[in-house]
């Protein structure tokens, strides 16, 4: 299937690395049993392996490792406080978040809205699962690509579309297909449209990577929530508890039901935090 490239030349303007648009996903899994006002989003393992091919290609290091990324962790930093505030007073209800992906620059992070994707999870009272995405066009049309492309998801959809006057629109339910894919890349959670409930559709918003649903008729990201029946079943210790764990050389995430994929990466979002303190300590 054919990359979708409407933003192909907005992406161009990366050139770090000759022309690679180097995004990477960063992960926190564990944001509900987190008393932090901002927590910092890790690499995955692919994103590390990436990024390492491109160090050592353009001769910037053997390879990206915690070092680079404790330079100036506010880059991936995401606001946890905004994203409940605006569920609540959205729906009028309790909101717990509970975990949080994006896709960030390599160098870049949080500080270009425009080429980032952020996909915040979160909970009700009763334990439905909720999903607000907001991410800019170039950002999204990449992810989408990178979607399409691979082997493990369901997805071969492009989420914008031009017409003959060069009209550029978004489709709103392949963006819905977008967002379950990513939730099960993200959050390993097989969401099926059957339990998708109901949405917010989705408007243009402006704002740094952590302000959320600011509208905006010009704004160059693209925000949507999708309210969905499907229960947070995750449970696990918090952050302190693995760390400590991790550091008496503990087996870590033993009950808990996900994919070897998904409990190496939190493995080692634990491990480039342990390697990080006291900087891992994000304000309250």
């Amino acid at each position: 299937m054919a990359d979708s490239e409407i933003f192909g030349k907005k992406r161009a303007d990366y050139l770090k690395f000759n022309g690679n648009y180097a995004a990477g996903t960063f992960l926190d899994n564990n944001v509900q049993k987190s008393n932090y006002t901002k927590v910092a989003l890790v690499p995955t393992i692919d994103t590390i392996n990436s990024w390492s091919k491109l160090y050592k290609q353009f001769k910037l290091g053997e390879d990206y490792s915690n070092d680079q990324y404790w330079q100036d962790k506010s880059k991936y930093l995401s606001d946890v406080t905004q994203a409940k505030e605006w569920l609540e007073e959205l729906f009028k209800d309790a909101f717990k978040i509970t975990a949080i992906g994006a896709e960030f620059l390599e160098s870049v992070g949080n500080r270009s809205s425009e080429n980032s994707v952020q996909l915040t999870e979160a909970t009700d009272m009763d334990n439905n699962c909720y999903y607000i995405l907001q991410s800019g066009f170039p950002a999204l049309e990449a992810k989408s690509n990178a979607m399409k492309q691979s082997p493990d998801f369901a997805y071969d959809r492009d989420v914008f579309n031009v017409d003959d006057q060069r009209n550029i629109s978004f489709d709103e339910r392949n963006m819905d297909l977008l967002i379950m894919a990513m939730v099960k890349d993200y959050f390993d959670r097989d969401i099926t449209p059957q339990e998708l409930v109901s949405k917010l559709p989705a408007f243009r918003v402006c704002g740094t990577f952590n302000d959320y649903g600011r509208p905006a008729s010009d704004g160059n990201r693209l925000c949507t929530i999708i309210k969905t029946s499907h229960k947070n079943d995750l449970n696990q210790a918090s952050d302190e508890t693995q760390l400590a764990a991790l550091k008496a050389g503990k087996p870590l995430a033993v009950d808990v039901d996900r994919s070897a994929a998904w409990k190496a990466n939190e493995k080692k979002r634990l491990e480039w935090l342990l390697a990080g303190e006291p900087a891992a300590q994000v304000e309250k």
